[in-house]
């Protein structure tokens, strides 16, 4: 996945997430409860990948922010 311009290497068992703002800090706890592993977050922007939704999974509204776990990081 290209974030900040770089190609970076992601977990595939563990999904990557769009949220807007207000859903931010229920997602972010939910992540660690399911996959017991807190996600990485970028920017919206700072994430180019094709097909990556721009919209909130939760509410539908823009999102802002993308919760995934980066190998190495």
């Amino acid at each position: 996945m290209r974030i900040q311009g770089k190609e970076l290497p992601i977990y595939p068992e563990h999904p990557v997430r769009v949220v807007c703002l207000e859903h931010l800090e229920r997602e972010l706890d939910d992540y660690v409860d399911k996959y017991e592993v807190a996600p990485d977050t970028f920017a919206l922007s700072e994430v180019d990948e094709p097909g990556l939704s721009h919209s909130c999974m939760v509410c539908g509204a823009e999102g802002k922010i993308v919760l995934l776990h980066v190998k190495g990081m």
